[in-house]
């Protein structure tokens, strides 16, 4: 009976399948034209930075101009010491038969030094308006003269006879120092005939 049964459906399905068309459904598949390749550039495309950006604007500075001061300029009055003092003490007219001269005019000039140092070879030398024959001791010289100290000298030049004379007395020393001084009338010093008490005697200035 089982083998009736079987028979007859595998004839029922050879008879389904010559009597219907079954299509037979095919899928092509749709070809799209190939795209182009994709270029990759070695350079990262740009990525816009997450930092702002901001623009400067340009900085203005105004100087103004500051007041003018005018400086004080302080005036101070000094009067130096004189680094070497010279003066006339006496000046007369004598008589030098010593040196077969007839009327000559003495002179006798004081020396102070403040130099600080000593001064050497300090010579004197006297001139006159009317000097005539040079006397041997028209010029004379102390070695040494310290600092602090005087001396006074006898200097002596050939002059008229009894004419008022003008006369001058230079100084100078090893150290660079020099100093004049002039007498307008050799009688308007000292009465004729006084001569200081010491003469070429170095002694501190008083």
């Amino acid at each position: 009976m089982i083998k009736t049964i079987l028979a007859f459906t595998a004839l029922f399905f050879l008879a389904a399948c010559g009597g219907t068309n079954i299509p037979l459904v095919i899928n092509t598949p749709v070809v799209s034209p190939s795209s182009l390749p994709a270029i990759l550039s070695p350079t990262p495309p740009f990525i816009p930075s997450a930092t702002p950006t901001t623009t400067a604007l340009p900085l203005i500075i105004t100087l103004s101009e500051a007041p003018s001061t005018t400086p004080i300029t302080t005036t101070s009055t000094f009067t130096p010491t004189p680094d070497l003092l010279l003066d006339i003490l006496g000046c007369n007219t004598s008589l030098d038969i010593t040196h077969q001269m007839g009327e000559v005019t003495n002179a006798y000039p004081i020396i102070r030094t403040n130099a600080g140092n000593e001064l050497t070879n300090v010579c004197a030398t006297l001139t006159a308006s009317d000097e005539a024959r040079l006397h041997p001791d028209k010029t004379s010289c102390v070695a040494s003269l310290p600092n602090g100290y005087q001396i006074t000298l006898r200097l002596t030049v050939d002059t008229g006879f009894k004419q008022d004379t003008s006369i001058q007395v230079d100084i100078t020393s090893n150290e660079g120092f020099t100093l004049s001084l002039t007498r307008s009338s050799c009688r308007d010093i000292r009465m004729p005939g006084w001569v200081p008490d010491k003469i070429g005697v170095v002694e501190p200035i008083p």
